[in-house]
């Protein structure tokens, strides 16, 4: 639709086309900062690393920069500030189209903040930044491959993680290929170590009905219907002496506030989420493994890539082994191309145990 067509239709039903103009001059006698607002009542909130809301703030420094080389209060924008904005960064910045979408997603939630706050003039039915990436090309050749680090690169960067309970969840995504949703939702229940203090101190470790029932000693019960837990199936995983040391550390100190969850946040103490689980890795692993022209940057996804990759391509593993410690399906993942023979072929625990202590790798930490 052109622009002169979307000005009678805006006449038409009354509407307008650049509805937060009219509120410019307001924010500027204010001298109120709407993107201080919003970080001191949602950022503040969120379990991020320092690096993180560095981000943030990087973000909304570049967003308020070009606005104010547009003439433009940068709470006031319309969708044409928008796609500015991407070309700009596309154009003249030369960024990925990964690091632009971050750039958009945090304005995003500055934005949807203001609409949501009563103070704001933010309408709810106009969102400048939805309606630019609506129609901006933000497609690009396909998802990069992450970098390939070595078991000894690996071994460097944990070494350097001193966070009891960061280098835990880093280690348990390396070692088991766990999304950072699933290590969020395990509970207490759901991991036993063999280890007396501990035991007696959590008295609901290892009570899940799939471990106890089968006496299952120093592992992990990955369940498949809890809410973010994408997998097909559960599982049962095992923990190696050096990931039930790490763990054994972190629940020497976990904070003892009756929360079932195994990893809880350092400010609220409630369970972690998938954000904080990404900002562990983000906060380890970037600016030095951060997205390339080459590869994706190294967030808490690479822990199941690297994993994956290990055991078939390394160890070269049977793929239904593979699938079962991924919680994949067995076969075919695409049920219509599943075969009759696939309804026959099932893997176990006792499949991959013996097999997984021999041969997971090591970090020497």
């Amino acid at each position: 639709m052109s622009d002169d067509a979307r000005q009678e239709l805006a006449d038409a039903f009354g509407r307008e086309l650049d509805p937060l103009a009219q509120f410019e001059e307001t924010f500027k006698e204010t001298e109120i900062d709407p993107f201080e607002l919003y970080e001191q009542n949602r950022l503040d909130s969120k379990d991020l690393s320092d690096a993180a809301v560095g981000e943030y703030r990087r973000s909304f420094q570049q967003w308020c920069d070009y606005m104010d080389q547009q003439g433009r209060h940068p709470a006031c924008p319309n969708e044409s500030h928008v796609t500015g904005f991407i070309e700009y960064h596309r154009d003249e910045r030369g960024n990925s189209v990964g690091t632009i979408k971050n750039r958009l997603m945090y304005l995003n939630q500055a934005y949807q903040y203001w609409q949501d706050d009563a103070a704001f003039p933010h309408p709810q039915d106009y969102n400048p930044i939805d309606l630019a990436k609506a129609t901006a090309d933000l497609t690009d050749d396909g998802p990069k491959e992450p970098p390939r680090l070595s078991v000894d690169e690996l071994r460097e960067k944990v070494e350097e993680i001193t966070n009891i309970r960061d280098r835990a969840i880093v280690l348990m995504q390396l070692k088991l290929g766990l999304r950072a949703t699933e290590v969020c939702n395990i509970k207490l229940s759901e991991i036993h170590l063999s280890n007396r203090d501990v035991l007696d101190h959590y008295d609901s470790m290892g009570e899940a009905k799939a471990l106890k029932q089968r006496d299952r000693e120093n592992a992990v019960y990955i369940p498949h219907e809890r809410d973010g837990n994408k997998s097909r199936k559960p599982r049962m995983l095992p923990l190696d002496d050096e990931l039930r040391r790490a763990l054994l550390r972190y629940l020497l100190i976990r904070p003892d506030n009756g929360e079932p969850w195994l990893f809880l946040s350092q400010t609220t103490r409630e369970q972690m989420t998938k954000q904080g689980v990404n900002e562990i890795w983000k906060d380890a692993f970037q600016p030095e493994y951060a997205e390339t022209e080459d590869h994706r940057g190294i967030t808490s996804h690479f822990g199941r890539h690297r994993f994956t990759t290990y055991w078939r391509v390394e160890q070269d593993l049977n793929r239904e082994l593979i699938k079962y410690m991924r919680g994949d399906t067995a076969g075919s993942a695409n049920l219509k191309d599943r075969g009759a023979i696939d309804e026959y072929i099932h893997t176990y625990y006792e499949d991959i145990e013996p097999i997984y202590r021999e041969q997971i790798y090591k970090f020497g930490v």
